[in-house]
């Protein structure tokens, strides 16, 4: 399991760290240091996981003020699994040949196996990181669990070896 402090040692430079303080200024250190975590969690993963992006706003802002420092960003993908760079581009741009890119619903399938691919290499959703991932955030919400209760159904689901095929009766009342 891959902890908050490794990450942050692995991928995040002095330099970037002081950088996005003072872009997120008055934010506490400690929640920049929070977003900048989820946020290297879900793009160390990206190289497994194509599709929409299934984090917050305050992740995705994140990830566009680290694509502004070019230098800091291809540094950053060359480290990442898959060493490969990251594109990104907003849904404002994407619309212009999509109409529709906003209204599309989540693949919740996609998004399930991204929280087990979580569980498994940065260990359990934190309550006060359900916020970060919106689909957690809702089933959490609709179904009325606790952030423990999420994490032991991702473990149940690891150790059970089912894969995102087998769809959860309870999972469907909250698309």
């Amino acid at each position: 399991m891959i902890t908050n402090e490794q990450l942050r040692d692995s991928f995040l430079t002095p330099a970037m760290k002081y950088y996005f303080d003072r872009k997120l200024a008055p934010l506490p250190s400690a929640e920049v240091d929070a977003r900048i975590e989820e946020l290297l969690k879900y793009l160390n993963m990206a190289a497994h996981s194509h599709g929409g992006i299934p984090f917050s706003d305050e992740i995705d802002d994140l990830w566009h003020l680290w694509i502004m420092q070019t230098k800091e960003y291809m540094r950053l993908c060359q480290k990442l699994q898959g060493s490969k760079f990251i594109h990104h581009s907003s849904n404002d741009y994407e619309e212009f040949t999509d109409k529709n890119i906003k209204a599309r619903p989540v693949d919740l399938h996609r998004a399930v196996a991204i929280l087990r691919a979580y569980f498994i290499n940065y260990g359990p959703l934190e309550e006060d990181r359900l916020r970060y991932w919106p689909v957690a955030a809702q089933v959490t919400h609709k179904l009325g669990w606790t952030a423990q209760r999420l994490n032991a159904w991702l473990g149940a689901k690891v150790s059970s070896g089912k894969t995102a095929q087998h769809r959860e009766p309870a999972l469907e009342t909250a698309q």
